[in-house]
C-alpha cells in the first residue's frame, strides 16, 4: 500500500502543500518564541530599576505570554496533524475506491497488504498486483475525455 500511495497522482502536491504549511507554522512559532525571549531579556535588563509592583506585574505578564506560546505549540501540532489528514483524505478515498473496483473487476476475493508486519502471508511473487493497481489508480485519477 505504501508503494501504491507513493505513486498516486496528487501525492507529491499534497506533500508539498503540507511542507509549506508546516514551514508557515514553524515561522509563526519562531516569531512568538523570539518575541517572548526578547521580552524576557528586556525584563532582565530593566528589573533592577523596577518597583516591586512593576516587577511582579511584568513577571506575571511574561508567565502569561509563556503559557500562550505553549498553547500555541499544542494548537499548531493539532492543526498540522489535521491538515495532513485533510490533504491525504482525497488520496485515501481514491485508493479505497480503486482497490474495491480493481478487486471486483479482477475477481479477487481478497487483497492483502504484505507490507504490514502484523500479518504473515506466503505468496508466489507472480501474484503481486501492485503495478496493476498503480496503473488503475492513475487511470482513475485521470479525467476521462468525452
Amino acid at each position: 500500500s505504501r508503494m501504491v500511495f507513493d505513486s498516486m497522482p496528487g501525492r507529491a502536491k499534497a506533500e508539498s502543500d503540507f511542507a509549506l504549511e508546516q514551514a508557515k507554522a514553524r515561522t509563526m512559532l519562531t516569531a512568538a518564541t523570539d518575541s517572548l525571549r526578547r521580552a524576557v531579556e528586556e525584563f532582565s535588563r530593566q528589573e533592577g530599576r523596577m518597583t516591586p509592583r512593576q516587577r511582579e506585574a511584568t513577571t506575571m505578564h511574561l508567565k502569561a505570554r509563556e503559557l500562550l506560546v505553549e498553547e500555541m505549540v499544542a494548537n499548531l501540532d493539532d492543526i498540522i496533524l489535521r491538515r495532513n489528514e485533510e490533504l491525504q483524505a482525497p488520496l485515501r478515498q481514491l485508493l479505497r475506491a480503486t482497490l474495491r473496483e480493481f478487486r471486483t473487476k479482477g475477481g479477487y476475493d481478497l487483497l492483502i497488504d504484505l507490507s504490514q508486519d502484523q500479518l504473515f502471508v506466503d505468496a508466489d511473487p507472480r501474484l503481486d498486483v501492485t503495478a496493476q493497481i498503480i496503473r488503475a489508480v492513475r487511470a482513475a485519477a485521470t479525467p476521462s475525455r468525452p
